[in-house]
């Protein structure tokens, strides 16, 4: 099975080698002027690296012709860009009293959008890379500021995050000092007094009641 290369993600150290081994990589100045041409469903995927395909589950198998060979050739449409086509092989084998199928081969083919987006570079500008890709789009976003208010902005948000991250804790902290508070505060309150009972009175020997002094 072959799946295409270019639908692949190459490392930074595999851009490297190919390089190395005479792999010609495409200028800023060609990257920066295919930036600005094509949409941003394009940049999406060669800044990815590869394309979206929707899998067997979500778009089922149906296979629209037959080549030479008896294979079966079905085609997927990329959702992002919707200029990469997959071209995929597909081998149907009887086996044991079943039939089995086998993807055996696939490539990729770019068709003009019906606006004439196009998604290859023109042709001797060299390969341009996802890094190179993401790299001139964040240069093109961050254009006109200065790379000293970026780093005071940039030092202001991880104070900020470091901030937010520890409050949560500052607080769980305060909280069993706060509920002992009114507990501290109840053992304190003084105990109530029995109220003072009045002196009985006694009786003499006339029947009237004399009260104690």
């Amino acid at each position: 099975m072959a799946d295409d290369a270019a639908s692949s993600v190459l490392s930074i150290q595999g851009e490297q080698q190919q390089q190395e081994t005479g792999y010609v990589k495409a200028s800023e100045e060609d990257v920066d002027l295919y930036v600005d041409r094509v949409s941003d469903e394009v940049l999406a995927c060669r800044e990815r690296g590869r394309h979206l395909f929707p899998t067997i589950r979500q778009a089922g198998i149906h296979f629209t012709d037959v080549d030479r060979d008896g294979l079966f050739i079905r085609r997927l449409t990329c959702t992002c860009c919707e200029l990469a086509v997959k071209v995929e092989k597909w081998e149907g084998v009887r086996q044991r009293g079943r039939t089995r199928f086998a993807r055996v081969a696939s490539n990729l083919e770019y068709r003009t959008g019906s606006d004439g987006q196009v998604y290859l570079a023109p042709s001797g500008r060299g390969h341009m890379t996802p890094r190179q890709i993401g790299d001139s789009v964040a240069s093109k976003a961050l254009a006109g500021q200065s790379i000293t208010a970026l780093r005071k902005a940039a030092a202001k948000a991880a104070a900020e995050a470091k901030a937010a991250s520890e409050a949560p804790i500052t607080n769980a902290r305060k909280a069993p000092a706060a509920a002992e508070k009114p507990a501290a505060a109840e053992a304190k309150k003084p105990a109530r007094k029995p109220a003072a009972r009045k002196p009985a009175a006694r009786r003499t020997s006339g029947g009237r009641a004399r009260k104690e002094s």
